[in-house]
């Protein structure tokens, strides 16, 4: 009779014990599938490796953490089902994403209204974190990285650029503002348009920008279009240099241009040269998944290991609005990046830019 009791109290108190514990449930929105699908992928494995990596610390001991990642395609429209879905999910404390500006400047609006963090770990351009108080970014901002090409382009003896974009909301602020930051420092744009996104031959617009005689070009693109306009560029026999946005420190850059990447030029946020804790980074990344990581990967690991970390403080009494309010009150912030510092005035963190340079296959700070 004893040992039935005591079997029964032993199964109660387990019971009891898994009622108990708290499960702190995440959203995240970024491509899956469809042409930048690889980016997401590479998005979710950094998630991936900060959540199991924030495990071992047994800061969260007693708690269960979930990341319910779901797939936004690169689309607008599906970026704000995603978020009615999570907004109506009263167990969803935060939401992470998305990749695109253009997604995450449609559906953030969503959850400022509802009241719920959305944290960008990726989408730069300067009105995101404009939308509201309950939207957070955690990467690099256009305006910065406009302003330190204009210093890198200068440094190269840039005099004369031509500039290809994309026409979206990443591609139009990334040239607008490299553009001012450069003409601001005395240098002159002879040459500016925008490509279609699915676009293949770029031949004409190569020709049209090499008649204003510029010594540089400029890709604000990512790898599908980046790789084209470098490849075509070269076999026109177009031998002046190549500077690209840092959206084009990636291995899909690296491996769709082949030769043509050799020599371009552009700002690089994520490399193992640049401190112990992001050569690590990379090691370990890579003895898990295989390759290299992408920047995407990088910001995705830095941007959730910092939530974690802010939400294990609040514990137990977390949720949706103690999420917002400690990430109002962080201003210094230790990470695989180095240190970080937070301005309240332009709710930005401001990251450290490297001038880069694609060599023998490889993407490499210049000292």
């Amino acid at each position: 009779m004893l040992k039935t009791l005591a079997v029964l109290a032993a199964v109660l108190f387990a019971a009891a014990a898994q009622a108990q514990a708290q499960t702190l449930k995440f959203g995240c929105y970024i491509p899956l599938t469809g042409p930048v699908a690889q980016y997401g992928k590479s998005m979710l494995n950094g998630f991936n490796m900060a959540l199991k990596d924030f495990e071992a610390t047994g800061k969260l001991k007693g708690a269960k953490v979930v990341i319910q990642c779901e797939d936004d395609q690169n689309r607008a429209d599906d970026g704000i089902n995603i978020a009615r879905k999570f907004v109506e999910d009263k167990d969803v404390l935060a939401v992470l994403g998305s990749w695109a500006s253009t997604v995450t400047l449609a559906a953030a609006p969503i959850y400022n209204t509802a009241k719920i963090v959305n944290m960008t770990p990726i989408s730069s351009h300067p009105d995101v974190t404009k939308l509201g108080p309950y939207v957070f970014r955690q990467s690099i901002i256009q305006t910065a990285e406009g302003a330190a090409n204009a210093e890198y382009l200068m440094k190269l003896g840039v005099k004369r650029l031509a500039m290809i974009g994309l026409p979206n909301d990443y591609g139009k602020a990334n040239i607008a503002l490299t553009r001012k930051a450069y003409e601001a420092k005395g240098g002159t744009v002879v040459f500016e348009e925008f490509i279609r996104p699915d676009a293949q031959d770029f031949r004409a617009t190569l020709q049209k920008a090499m008649r204003e005689n510029p010594d540089t070009i400029y890709m604000g693109l990512f790898a599908p279009q980046g790789s084209l306009v470098a490849k075509q560029a070269r076999q026109m026999g177009i031998k002046i240099p190549i500077y690209g946005a840092a959206a084009l420190d990636s291995r899909d850059f690296l491996k769709l241009a082949g030769d043509a990447a050799e020599g371009v030029r552009m700002l690089l946020v994520y490399n193992p040269s640049t401190g112990p804790k992001m050569a690590e980074f990379f090691k370990r990344y890579e003895q898990q998944f295989g390759a290299p990581p992408e920047p995407f990967a990088a910001n995705a690991y830095l941007t959730f290991t910092m939530m974690l970390d802010m939400v294990a403080t609040q514990m137990p009494k977390v949720n949706r609005e103690s999420i917002r309010e400690g990430l109002d009150k962080m201003r210094d912030l230790d990470t695989i990046a180095g240190p970080l510092k937070y301005d309240p005035a332009t709710r930005e963190w401001n990251f450290r830019f490297f001038p880069g340079l694609i060599e023998k296959g490889s993407f490499n700070v210049v000292k």
